[in-house]
């Protein structure tokens, strides 16, 4: 039996032959579409006066001297608390004078001790009349026994006969001394006796607690009936109607730029509940010479006049220095400038045309190119920021940009995502 091979050869030919027409009937590829123009907003640069302002954050504390922590030096029974001298109350978050009793403490037993040793003054002045007695009956002795030695006997041929014998002399010259030793023995217990009586009325003042400086007592820590211990808080009386620090912690970065007297402006704050938001205007004050230890900053204190905004301690508030005093330069708006690149970047406009557009209106076009760009001095209030030059980054020295920095059109609006060449038209507005 003869087997016969299978004919697929002639099959797929004829398969291949019928696909030939279909590829040759197929459509050409679509044309990519053209990008249309990206809508954007030139203008040339601004030959402005710019400031350079720099931004610090920091909390508000009163100045070193307008702060009192009054607390207790001895160890005593609360009597009365926010009462005052003259007995009239006093309030938390009253202004008071310096001097002004806050927490009066029971001083029973000194004063008790300051009666008995006011009282003993009387004895001690007794005792000194009493040694003054001595002096005296010793002094008329002496003057008695020299008066006799004036008047010995003297006859012709014959020793003078004394009536004072040297010893009997001696005596009287012994009392006396005795008795003015014992004079100033008593006259030191008596000034020692004065030094105690003023010890004690000096100690007796310690148990008013009184305020320090003049300001406002802030909130009273103790009760009438408390016993304190040495040193226990008792109040704080501040004083922030004139002027106000503001504490903040630069790093070394930015505090190279400050200097004590420059003139700081803080951020919007109330100045009453009935009134708009106002500025505080303030100088640097205090620049650390060291850093703190556990963050490497240094403290820097802005001292604000305090009569109109009246604000109040340990408020966190933005404040701005004057780092760098105005000067005319070119300038652009900050959102023309790409800061999110290393160096930063702007998009200029060339090859600007102007012509109509397919709905038959009037359209400016150009192309977009994108320059590095060199910064100086930055406004906070205008925010605008300096322009010093523009750096082309193409390689190719027949492609650089040859303009010059104040013709330049920079791109203000609508230029992020844009590269050199790309085609863009300008916004119009709204007509």
């Amino acid at each position: 039996m003869t087997l016969t091979a299978p004919r697929t050869v002639p099959v797929f030919a004829g398969l291949l032959l019928a696909c030939l027409p279909l590829g040759c009937n197929r459509a050409a590829a679509p044309e990519p579409e053209k990008a249309l123009p990206a809508t954007v907003k030139w203008e040339g640069p601004l030959q402005s006066a710019l400031e350079e302002w720099t931004e610090l954050v920091g909390a508000t504390t009163p100045l070193p001297d307008r702060v009192a922590r009054v607390s207790s030096p001895v160890e005593a029974r609360v009597r009365t608390v926010l009462t005052g001298a003259d007995g009239k109350p006093v309030a938390e978050g009253q202004q008071v004078a310096k001097g002004t009793v806050l927490v009066q403490l029971d001083d029973t037993i000194i004063k008790s001790n300051l009666a008995k040793l006011e009282a003993g003054q009387d004895v001690l002045k007794e005792e000194l009349i009493q040694a003054q007695y001595p002096v005296d009956l010793a002094t008329t002795e002496l003057d008695r026994l020299q008066k006799l030695r004036d008047g010995d006997v003297k006859r012709p041929g014959v020793s003078s006969v004394p009536l004072v014998s040297p010893v009997e002399q001696e005596r009287a010259n012994i009392a006396l001394k005795d008795a003015l030793s014992k004079l100033q023995g008593a006259r030191g217990r008596q000034t020692a006796g004065t030094k105690e009586v003023d010890a004690l009325k000096e100690q007796l003042r310690l148990y008013a607690l009184t305020a320090p400086i003049g300001g406002r007592v802030g909130r009273v820590l103790v009760v009438s009936g408390q016993t304190l211990a040495v040193g226990t808080p008792v109040a704080e009386v501040v004083d922030l109607e004139e002027e106000i620090d503001v504490l903040c912690f630069v790093p070394q970065g930015v505090v190279r730029r400050l200097k004590v007297g420059q003139e700081a402006r803080s951020g919007p704050v109330e100045k009453d509940p009935s009134s708009t938001q106002v500025e505080a205007a303030g100088k640097v004050a205090y620049i650390a010479d060291q850093a703190e230890a556990e963050t490497g900053n240094f403290a820097v204190k802005v001292r604000f006049t305090n009569k109109t905004v009246r604000l109040r301690s340990n408020r966190v508030l933005r404040i701005r220095v004057l780092t760098q005093p105005g000067r005319e330069c070119l300038s652009l708006p900050e959102a023309a400038v790409m800061e999110d690149e290393d160096p930063p970047s702007v998009i200029i406009v060339e090859n600007v045309k102007v012509g109509k557009n397919a709905d038959d209106k009037e359209e400016t076009t150009a192309t977009a190119r994108r320059l590095q760009v060199e910064l100086g001095v930055r406004d906070r209030t205008l925010h605008q920021v300096e322009i010093l030059r523009l750096i082309d980054p193409e390689k190719d020295p027949a492609k650089k940009w040859q303009g010059e920095l104040k013709d330049a059109q920079f791109v203000v609006e609508g230029g992020q995502g844009l590269q050199t060449g790309d085609a863009v038209k300008l916004d119009a507005g709204d007509d």
